[in-house]
């Protein structure tokens, strides 16, 4: 049986600058932030007012340090 290997995604350095526990949406294809806010809501209308329906969203960890998602 053939193992499938995780798609892992650095978004380190596309997420510098931006405050710790905002929510980011990020366009499809995971090169540029869109959008970054304190709520979850205003990150998606701020991303779809660009024209990006259907951004990858996540949200900035509170603390220092590696994480998966």
């Amino acid at each position: 049986m053939e193992r499938i290997a995780p798609a892992v995604t650095d978004f380190g350095k596309l997420l510098e600058g931006i405050p710790r526990g905002a929510w980011v949406a990020i366009s499809q294809n995971e090169d540029r932030v869109l959008a970054y806010a304190a709520e979850l809501k205003d990150a998606i209308r701020k991303a779809r007012e660009l024209g990006e329906q259907n951004p990858v969203v996540l949200r900035v960890p509170q603390l220092a340090g590696g994480f998966l998602f």
